[in-house]
């Protein structure tokens, strides 16, 4: 689990090894899934088993290379969408533009710490 610091100019990132779901839950959450927010296997269904919202996530319509945002008590849950159907292959690109778009709402919500595997 790597968790993520933004303070002013300042950029910090720390690694950490263990469970990312015992991070503390003033930490903000991020993982890649599909476009089509298939999410059956992995890290991804355990996501979607713990904080549902899977039409939530379809109603947002994004794109490769968006991010999908679901609000969950006082955190965020980002979806880095970083292909289009579950059976392709993410590209560095997709992924770069998706972490982009979580950083422009970090910076607009006043995030400070994600935490991702």
């Amino acid at each position: 689990m790597a968790s993520t610091r933004i303070s002013g100019n300042e950029e910090r990132i720390k690694y950490v090894q263990g469970d990312l779901f015992t991070c503390p839950e003033t930490d903000s959450l991020a993982h890649c899934i599909s476009e089509d927010c298939h999410m059956s296997a992995g890290i991804a269904a355990i996501f979607k088993k713990k904080f549902g919202g899977v039409q939530e996530l379809l109603n947002q319509h994004k794109k490769t290379g968006d991010v999908a945002i679901l609000k969950r008590e006082t955190r965020y849950i980002y979806y880095l969408i970083s292909k289009n159907k579950y059976f392709h292959k993410p590209t560095y690109d997709n992924l770069r533009k998706s972490l982009e778009a979580m950083k422009i709402h970090c910076l607009k919500n006043a995030v400070t710490r994600i935490s991702l595997p």
